[in-house]
């Protein structure tokens, strides 16, 4: 966990994730109507960007040796995608989604969330 902290504000993605919003959560609990389901969610990270867009941001400590590690992070973007749409759903319109490896480090937002 220490590695991942350092990792993160070692990175300028990880240091504007962690960083001061106008307005942010971690562990951010939401309960929504997802697909006609009431579902429960727990998100990591939640924030108001400087353009007053909603990001959602799922931190991944997986971490990845040797070459590959893009074809890694898509693979997880994959595996994660239904998840974070999810998450998106449950807060509504204008919602960036993505996922964040601070031990990577590495990044990948969702296309369409």
């Amino acid at each position: 966990m220490t590695r991942a902290l350092m990792g993160a504000i070692a990175d300028p993605r990880g240091r504007w994730i962690l960083g001061p919003h106008a307005w942010s959560a971690c562990e951010w609990r939401v309960t929504a109507i997802v697909d006609g389901r009431r579902r429960r969610f727990a998100m990591d990270r939640v924030f108001d960007d400087a353009q007053g867009r909603r990001w959602i941001v799922d931190y991944k400590s997986g971490r990845h040796e040797g070459t590959g590690a893009q074809a890694f992070l898509d693979s997880e973007r994959e595996r994660y995608a239904p998840k974070m749409r999810d998450y998106a759903k449950a807060l509504g319109d204008d919602v960036k989604a993505a996922l964040y490896f601070p031990l990577v480090p590495g990044w990948r937002e969702l296309d369409e969330p």
